[in-house]
């Protein structure tokens, strides 16, 4: 009797998983159907003058070549129109790359990185190497700010020791030019002692 019974809730269980997943299948295949429905939107040039204005205010500031890069992903089908939206941005001053640079090379010079860090980051962001020596060359910093900034990165990590073991030494001089400072103001930064004044 109970086997029975057992036999009959079973059937009952399997008939209703089918039940579900016929009701999945049907869902899912009619998700699917609305999606191949829905019609691309036409590439235009309005449509992408739209969005890298959208672009720009939504995240703020981009390089000429960063957001004809994300332009060219979005509308990979019809690449046309992106070079004459982003020439109409900048020709009316919306995107800018000496200003934006500027900006940037500003807000990079009161980090502790070196001069050449600084480049690096600005590449990144798309700049033309023009625009980046224009900028870094711009930066009012003497040699004895960067070395500061240097001995300040070295004290953190290192210590305010002058480093002697080789090892370290070359693990401080690795650190400390892999933040943009020259060899010769990371080393200075490495020997640098207060006791001796050791440079």
């Amino acid at each position: 009797m109970i086997i029975v019974h057992l036999y009959d809730v079973i059937k009952n269980l399997i008939q209703c998983n089918d039940t579900l997943n016929d009701l999945i299948n049907i869902k899912s295949s009619q998700m699917y159907n609305k999606k191949q429905k829905t019609k691309p939107q036409v590439i235009s040039y309005d449509r992408v003058k739209s969005y890298m204005q959208w672009m720009i205010e939504r995240y703020g500031d981009y390089s000429a070549k960063a957001l004809l890069q994300k332009a060219n992903l979005l509308f990979s089908d019809d690449t046309q129109y992106n070079e004459p939206a982003l020439a109409y941005l900048i020709e009316r001053g919306i995107v800018n790359d000496l200003r934006y640079a500027q900006r940037l090379t500003e807000s990079l010079t009161e980090k502790d990185i070196g001069p050449n860090k600084i480049k690096e980051k600005l590449y990144v962001k798309g700049f033309s190497s023009q625009t980046i020596n224009e900028c870094v060359s711009a930066i009012e910093t003497s040699d004895e700010d960067y070395f500061d900034k240097a001995l300040s990165l070295k004290i953190k990590k290192f210590g305010e020791e002058p480093i002697d073991e080789l090892k370290l030494k070359q693990k401080a001089l690795r650190h400390l030019i892999s933040k943009g400072f020259s060899y010769s103001v990371a080393n200075k930064a490495v020997r640098y002692s207060k006791d001796k004044y050791e440079y």
